[in-house]
């Protein structure tokens, strides 16, 4: 390909939820790319799609009713540094090797709104044309990039793993353009051709972001939420999750698997030193708190609590000088392959909504989204 060749990414941004990726195998989609004729062998032109939501028709089911939200509806969830080009793409060959990157000639987000928007279209060129089978990754948000990567040396792990691939957490932590998740996704691409002067489309790539987001609700009239705050939390997170390869490392179409099946933490571990944030309180009464990955399972057990578990406080303004612990626990209607009282670990490209629901004592359902489509209710009881 020559140094001017023309790459077009169509990038779509989901949710807290997640997106289906479509495996790209042969040719593709191709079109005519206008203005452009095959007289250049070496003007080969590309397009792909990167989403983090939008599953329908993967799931049974259908969207989350009531209050879910998005990302559309919360300003920056879906934002990706655009001012600052705080975004990178590069080429990987089968056996998760760097080929190249091409550099980003302009990346337009889906109605001009940077900050809210799920489909970016992206511009850019290369000088090296990619193999029949290969892999994309996509990266944003990153407070760095690694400096150096060698072809035919440098692996995927290693950028995951790298120094530059951490990013730091401190509380408060609120959504703005110089705060934003940090994202990454692969696809893997087979037995790919490309022909001059056609546009070959390869697919769906799927981001995930790099922290959860937990929300807090009480709909029950009678009771209403004074306080929310999260006792412990890790000051540091992994931009990109170890051991994701493909597509199929964390798109599995089930609850137990998507996304990622194990935390990546820095370090392997939790930080030493227990910390408290409060959750950020919205106009409607809600209480949400963006957070990085956090291990609450014992680490080689499937069930059993952590000793430095994470738990949220909650109060009420009907019961003064009460406090509520909640454990991220299934406490009753756990879903395929959980039992009542198993922990769980708080992962990243989650969206966990704890919503009360009883009018004596708070009784909370905990509604897990790991897709769109996916409705968990497994409910439990706070004590007084």
């Amino acid at each position: 390909m020559s140094p001017n060749g023309i790459i077009r990414i169509f990038i779509c941004l989901a949710t807290l939820a997640g997106a289906t990726l479509v495996s790209c195998r042969r040719t593709g989609h191709e079109e005519p790319v206008p203005g452009t004729g095959t007289e250049r062998p070496d003007d080969v032109r590309v397009s792909f799609r990167i989403a983090l939501g939008s599953t329908n028709g993967t799931r049974a089911g259908g969207t989350p009713e009531g209050s879910y939200d998005d990302g559309t509806q919360s300003e920056f969830e879906n934002g990706i540094d655009l001012e600052n080009g705080n975004y990178r793409f590069f080429f990987f060959d089968a056996q998760n090797r760097y080929l190249s990157a091409f550099q980003t000639v302009e990346l337009i987000p889906d109605g001009n709104d940077s900050d809210r928007s799920k489909t970016y279209e992206v511009v850019g060129k290369t000088d090296k044309m990619p193999p029949a089978n290969f892999k994309v990754v996509a990266l944003a948000n990153w407070p760095s990039y690694p400096e150096k990567m060698t072809a035919g040396e440098t692996t995927i792990e290693e950028l995951c793993t790298a120094e530059s691939s951490r990013y730091t957490f401190s509380a408060p932590f609120v959504l703005s353009r110089e705060r934003l998740i940090p994202m990454y996704g692969v696809k893997s691409c087979e037995e790919m051709t490309f022909t001059p002067g056609m546009l070959t489309h390869l697919g769906t790539v799927h981001l995930l972001r790099a922290m959860a987001k937990v929300e807090v609700s009480c709909k029950t009239s009678g009771w209403t939420l004074e306080k929310v705050e999260l006792l412990r939390y890790n000051a540091t997170g992994c931009c990109a999750p170890s051991g994701v390869y493909s597509q199929d490392d964390y798109v599995k179409g089930n609850y137990a698997g998507d996304y990622t099946d194990a935390v990546h933490l820095p370090d392997g571990r939790n930080d030493e030193a227990p910390k408290t944030r409060a959750f950020d309180r919205t106009a409607d009464g809600r209480f949400i708190a963006y957070v990085p990955e956090y291990r609450n399972v014992a680490a080689g057990t499937a069930n059993r609590k952590a000793a430095d578990a994470a738990e949220m406080r909650v109060r009420f303004k009907e019961a003064p000088g009460k406090e509520y612990a909640v454990e991220f626990k299934y406490y009753n209607a756990p879903p395929e392959g959980s039992a009542v009282g198993d922990p769980f670990d708080i992962r990243r490209n989650y969206y966990y909504k704890f919503s009360i629901s009883k009018t004596s004592e708070p009784d909370l359902v905990v509604e897990v989204f790991p897709y769109e489509l996916v409705e968990l209710d497994p409910g439990f009881g706070l004590l007084p």
